[in-house]
């Protein structure tokens, strides 16, 4: 009930999703897959300390400036940038009361959300010509440096933290379809994928 009441309160639409199908929850997918790729970057190789670096990815992910809305979440959800409190030259001093507060964070955060909320709507129509125009072709050229997407799934370790791709390759060969690659000694055969 304290849900449903929480729901209401922040004007939410709780909809429900089946287990193992995201489509439904794009959004939300997304930012885990972009958290997954900070975090890749900071791992050791048994991928053990993963819980020591995932609260700074979080915070680099809500004070990151996103192209859609010009904001940061950050901003969006408390109306002000975050500061790191190393970055305090002086002690800060109250300027208004309460009530000034609340009148200036309440008009600010309003119109905050309506420049973000037209930004995306641009970039939602950008996105839409973008995926709409016809697919683009490229060429691979013999010489060619290429990277080989992983498939390999490793023992005692998360295949979304890990790295996703391998190589560089060289390119020796172009058959259609087909490809052959090098890298040091190892020669391998893939078929192209755009």
């Amino acid at each position: 009930m304290i849900f449903l009441k929480t729901y209401k309160l922040l004007k939410i639409k709780k909809i429900q999703t089946t287990a193992f199908h995201p489509e439904l929850n794009g959004s939300l997918e997304r930012s885990h897959r972009v958290l997954a790729e900070y975090l890749r970057h900071y791992l050791r190789e048994d991928q053990t300390n993963w819980d020591e670096w995932i609260l700074y990815t979080v915070y680099v992910y809500n004070t990151m400036v996103y192209t859609t809305t010009a904001y940061t979440t950050f901003e969006l959800v408390y109306g002000s940038r975050s500061e790191v409190l190393s970055a305090l030259r002086e002690t800060p001093s109250v300027q208004y009361n309460y009530e000034n507060y609340l009148t200036e964070l309440r008009g600010r955060l309003q119109s905050e959300h309506e420049v973000a909320r037209q930004k995306l709507i641009s970039s939602k129509e950008k996105s839409k010509e973008y995926y709409d125009k016809s697919p683009q072709t490229f060429e691979i050229q013999i010489g060619q440096k290429v990277l080989l997407f992983d498939e390999t799934a490793r023992r005692r370790r998360s295949k979304k933290l890990s790295p996703q791709y391998i190589g560089p390759y060289e390119v020796l060969a172009v058959d259609g379809v087909n490809v052959t690659i090098r890298k040091g000694h190892t020669t391998k055969r893939c078929m192209l994928i755009e």
